[in-house]
């Protein structure tokens, strides 16, 4: 396992020494060995030094313990919980804690908030047991969870951090880990929270236990910043210190990531100085829509019964202030049939030219599509499912009381005619005609049909 640990570090040098100069973005001076910036709204990553490499997490690992805890939960934190022997004794000696007792009742919301407040690892391996059952099933949930998310650089050992070669991370992963906690109902609350917690007595505890918000950003003090919302930090002599933190300033909301900052006040000058320069330089902006219309052939019952109108739209970004919305490409991913009944994900994906301020990537955004409805008016084509008899007791007797007209004047030219009864006939031969539906009038947008659409195309918008 510490050769594979050895080799995931070996990999992450490497890349990291042949990478691009660009990613050697311009701004402030850091000694983390690694940091991110992430928008918690779109998942833009705006500024990133080494995000991929492959670090120790320390006690940031509880995130995932604490969200995955809550959405279980689903908002019922008045669960009760008894604490086991494994959650006591499974743990280094001095490691933090909140002094839980083997066999104490205590309420899920109290837990929470230790392991939160106090980074208690006793309360982060309850956590566990009540996510997955046992410890271990709590950490197989966690790594699911990162699997579920697309992280292939993170991996758990234990749900609170401390050291084992095969729990490492990186600060992409832990962006990403963090916004999808932010989206975890009650998650926001106790990751954000500065006032103190009061846990009341249990069955083991006679007495109040209080826990404390330690982040400097969020208390006072040289780096406290009125944008600092909610953190978590983690330390460990392998990790050193980490950091993640959670800011909003004029409705940007920021998750920032700093791995292996080398003292204890460094991660906060750190933080500090990463978020300033992020709030200072970047604003939100509106990449307007490409001009491009695509047509795309709407198929149903295997035939093709018209074009839908494909079109890009507007999107929003995170943008530095010293670049403009000029030059910025788009690459479509457009499917080459729209197939009534099954999905169609189109999109488009927007991107900067190479630069010294920011990662090129600037997000993606759906495309909208016109014209389904009008293909189905201008068409013969007949779901199977309205194939089915007209169930309308009218419709019934009214059918019904003109094939009784149509048999008693049968009967009576029959008569009139002095022909006798005919004998039992063999069943009725019926002749199966299929018509094929007549071509449509094109609808009104469309124009050129005949000509092949593009499927992808990359071009600065609006232009030709």
């Amino acid at each position: 396992m510490k050769r594979f640990f050895a080799a995931l570090c070996g990999a992450a040098l490497t890349a990291a020494l042949f990478a691009p100069a660009a990613l050697a973005y311009q701004g402030p001076s850091v000694s983390c060995e690694a940091y991110i910036v992430m928008d918690a709204d779109t998942g833009q990553v705006i500024m990133e030094k080494n995000a991929d490499e492959v670090l120790y997490p320390a006690s940031i690992t509880k995130i995932m313990t604490m969200a995955l805890a809550l959405e279980k939960a689903q908002g019922q934190l008045d669960t009760q919980l008894t604490v086991s022997y494994d959650a006591v004794h499974q743990l280094e000696y001095g490691s933090s804690h909140i002094a839980l007792q083997e066999g104490e009742v205590v309420r899920l919301e109290d837990v929470l908030y230790g392991t939160e407040l106090e980074s208690a690892n006793d309360g982060a391996n309850v956590l566990a047991e009540y996510i997955g059952g046992t410890i271990q099933g709590g950490v197989d949930a966690m790594n699911q969870k990162a699997a579920a998310l697309g992280l292939a650089n993170t991996h758990y050992m234990n749900p609170h951090g401390l050291h084992d070669d095969d729990h490492y991370t990186t600060a992409r992963d832990m962006a990403t880990i963090t916004r999808w906690a932010l989206s975890v109902p009650g998650f926001e609350e106790i990751f954000c929270r500065t006032d103190p917690w009061t846990m009341a007595p249990t069955n083991k505890q006679p007495q109040e236990r209080v826990f404390h918000c330690t982040d400097w950003m969020r208390i006072s003090g040289d780096y406290y910043r009125t944008y600092a919302k909610g953190s978590k930090n983690g330390f460990h002599d392998q990790a050193l210190t980490t950091f993640v933190n959670y800011a909003e300033q004029n409705g940007v909301r920021l998750i920032s990531v700093e791995l292996k900052c080398q003292m204890l006040e460094d991660k906060f000058r750190d933080a500090c100085a990463i978020l300033d320069y992020a709030f200072e330089n970047f604003s939100r902006v509106e990449i307007p829509a490409p001009a491009e219309a695509f047509q795309v052939p709407v198929v149903g019952g295997g035939e093709a019964l018209g074009n839908a109108l494909v079109q890009p739209q507007s999107a929003t970004a995170l943008l530095n202030k010293n670049l403009t919305t000029d030059g910025i490409t788009v690459d479509y991913q457009i499917p080459d049939r729209y197939v009534l009944g099954q999905p169609f994900a189109a999109s488009v994906t927007y991107s900067l030219p190479e630069n010294d301020y920011q990662p090129s990537a600037l997000g993606s955004a759906t495309l909208s599509v016109s014209g389904v409805s009008e293909v189905l008016a201008a068409s013969t084509y007949i779901p199977a499912s309205s194939l089915e008899p007209e169930q309308n007791p009218v419709a019934i007797a009214v059918a019904a009381a003109a094939a009784a007209m149509a048999l008693v004047l049968g009967v009576r030219l029959w008569r009139k005619a002095g022909a006798k009864r005919p004998a039992a006939a063999s069943g009725a031969q019926w002749e199966i005609i299929t018509r094929k539906p007549l071509p449509a009038e094109p609808p009104p947008w469309q124009t050129r049909a005949t000509d092949p659409a593009p499927r992808s195309r990359t071009k600065p918008p609006g232009r030709d």
